[in-house]
């Protein structure tokens, strides 16, 4: 076997490293990425906070309402009770009974807008509600399969690893060194293979006579125009 084959053969079980790298980096920023979820959460809460300003505001017309009820019952039990006889006074709490009716049913009204307004916002809330329930689940079904995903990952990086380290011994350290500094200089693509005379990497037709250094020679034969390693399957 040539220095390029074997080279070749790390470049394979090295672009399967990466692979599995990648992937697990991906996996990992999307199980750390709940960004979504936290908006529709914020969302939801945010919607809860305007239903209960309007139930306080319920509340408090409610309380009013009882209010003005309670002070006109009181100023007809006055009126209708023969205790108040001065016609000057009677007609004063007249008005002023009139004037709490047209208060309490002002308040009726906002009563009814109130109630309305919480209907619409329940309504609104629920939607939001069953959309976050509908997110939360998938988010915790995807989180299942993904760390699923990552641990066969890890062991598939694991063994390829293992298998590196045999094929990278078998290597003299100085061919290894020129095979990742190409790997660095040529975004991972350290060997082209040859294929008609042609460079893999960079598309360039090559001198016969690199072709058949690159074929039988023991030391890597690189590229005049990419500087690649080549290798010319026999």
């Amino acid at each position: 076997m040539t220095i390029a084959q074997q080279l070749y053969d790390l470049l394979g079980v090295d672009g399967e490293l990466d692979r599995c790298r990648s992937t697990i980096a991906s996996i990992d920023e999307t199980l750390a990425d709940d960004r979504l979820l936290r908006e529709r959460r914020r969302v939801v809460e945010a919607g809860r906070a305007v239903l209960s300003r309007q139930e306080t505001e319920r509340r408090d017309i409610e309380l009013s309402i009882g209010s003005f009820q309670e002070k006109g019952k009181q100023l007809e039990e006055t009126l209708y009770g023969g205790s108040v006889r001065n016609s000057r006074e009677l007609e004063g709490m007249n008005k002023e009974l009139e004037l709490l009716r047209e208060n309490q049913q002002k308040h009726e009204e906002g009563l009814l807008r109130a109630l309305e307004a919480i209907e619409d916002t329940e309504r609104k809330l629920g939607r939001l509600e069953d959309g976050l329930r509908e997110m939360e689940t998938a988010r915790e079904q995807q989180h299942v399969s993904l760390v699923d995903e990552r641990a066969q990952l890890e062991a598939e990086s694991e063994a390829l690893q293992t298998r590196r380290s045999g094929m990278a011994s078998q290597v003299s350290p100085e061919h290894l060194r020129l095979y990742d500094r190409m790997r660095v200089a040529r975004q991972g693509q350290a060997v082209s293979r040859v294929e008609r005379g042609v460079c893999g990497g960079c598309r360039i037709s090559l001198p016969s006579r690199v072709v058949q250094q690159a074929r039988t020679s023991q030391r890597p034969v690189q590229c005049p125009s990419c500087s690649r390693i080549l290798f010319v399957s026999q």
